[in-house]
């Protein structure tokens, strides 16, 4: 079995950015304090709640366009329990997201871990999309970097102000 090049940093304060080809896809679900509401529905000051539960007011949205071939289908069966009966939810594969639990310590060797979805690709439940096609792709932006719930999932916004990086001790894909 080939070791696991991603270190998996967890703490979304110490994160330094999303890459430029980081985000969500069109349709995808962001719990908001109203409810539910899709990410391309969003504007500056929506209040969003993160995924610890607090709430943070949206600063900016932006968007850009992306290759299918970058993006992944995550599968509503590995999505949080609540989310069985909804649809797949659409990330960039360079988008940063938390794995918890048991597969955090198999891969990571810690209970939590900060990755890039394309680390956690297994081409079933989580699967890189095979399209000739092009799809926006919507970043979230905050006063600081904050794990928000998209999907069922905790995945990392940054904020508006700092330029996008690579995450720190990631390989190039």
């Amino acid at each position: 079995m080939t070791p696991n090049p991603f270190h998996g940093d967890v703490v979304a304060g110490q994160a330094r950015g999303a890459g430029p080809t980081a985000g969500i896809g069109p349709s995808a679900l962001v719990r908001t304090l109203h409810g539910d509401r899709a990410v391309e529905t969003l504007g500056p000051g929506d209040q969003i709640i993160t995924a610890d539960g607090r709430k943070a007011r949206l600063e900016a949205i932006s968007c850009h366009i992306a290759p299918a071939r970058m993006l992944c289908r995550i599968s509503p069966k590995a999505q949080a329990k609540s989310r069985a009966n909804a649809g797949p939810v659409i990330l960039s594969s360079h988008q940063n997201v938390v794995v918890e639990g048991w597969m955090a310590r198999a891969m990571f060797g810690r209970d939590r871990a900060l990755v890039p979805l394309s680390a956690i690709a297994d081409g079933e439940l989580i699967r890189r999309m095979d399209l000739n096609a092009e799809l926006p792709l919507f970043l979230l932006h905050f006063d600081a970097p904050q794990l928000v719930r998209v999907g069922g999932l905790s995945v990392l916004a940054t904020p508006a102000r700092q330029p996008a990086t690579a995450a720190p001790r990631h390989p190039a894909s």
